[in-house]
């Protein structure tokens, strides 16, 4: 494998390329490669690995491109590949709403490693944040409540890997429940 930088600078610009033109469903439609840095920041500060990091990279790549698990282990080989699957939803998920598919999430998440884990922890992070202060656009309260829930169910279920990312979570979870809460009420 090439030096650890190397590694999480290739990830990095694989990740790019593949998510090129693709774009968040906030109001803003920001670059999508920005929900994966902010993956990145928050496994970089737990003190994740290069092959975590290189991980939180490409976490959505396979859900959300063409880009397949065998194009990662030709790039990447088996460690970080087997990262990338973990953290990737089988296809038999998509579709299906968001309360059932973090529900499956959770369960999935149980047997995977310390890595997926920590990656997994930071992407819920993430997006709880963004579903309380920037959710995509047309989510009801109430769908942002669930998926906020399901969220934390599935970082209940990787626990105990980083306790500054559970700690993150925790916070951004109840800023994100109160402003949700409060949304709810008007």
């Amino acid at each position: 494998m090439k030096t650890d930088k190397g590694i999480v600078e290739n990830a990095k610009r694989f990740a790019t390329r593949a998510h090129s033109g693709q774009f968040l469903r906030n109001r803003a439609k920001d670059p999508f490669i920005t929900h994966p840095e902010r993956v990145v920041a928050l496994v970089e500060q737990s003190g994740g690995t290069a092959g975590e990091i290189a991980a939180a990279w490409l976490h959505d790549v396979v859900e959300d491109t063409q880009v397949t698990l065998d194009d990662i282990r030709k790039k990447f080989g088996d460690a970080i590949t087997e990262m990338v699957d973990g953290l990737t939803d089988p296809p038999h998920f998509a579709g299906n709403p968001d309360k059932i598919r973090k529900a499956w999430q959770a369960e999935r998440v149980i047997s995977k490693s310390a890595s997926v884990k920590r990656v997994k922890i930071a992407d819920q992070t993430a997006n709880s944040y963004t579903i309380g202060f920037d959710p995509p656009v047309g989510y009801n309260p109430q769908e942002r409540l669930d998926y906020l829930e399901g969220a934390r169910s599935i970082v209940l279920n990787c626990g105990g890997i980083s306790k500054k990312l559970d700690k993150i979570f925790e916070k951004t979870y109840q800023a994100s429940l109160h402003v949700i809460r409060a949304e709810m009420k008007k």
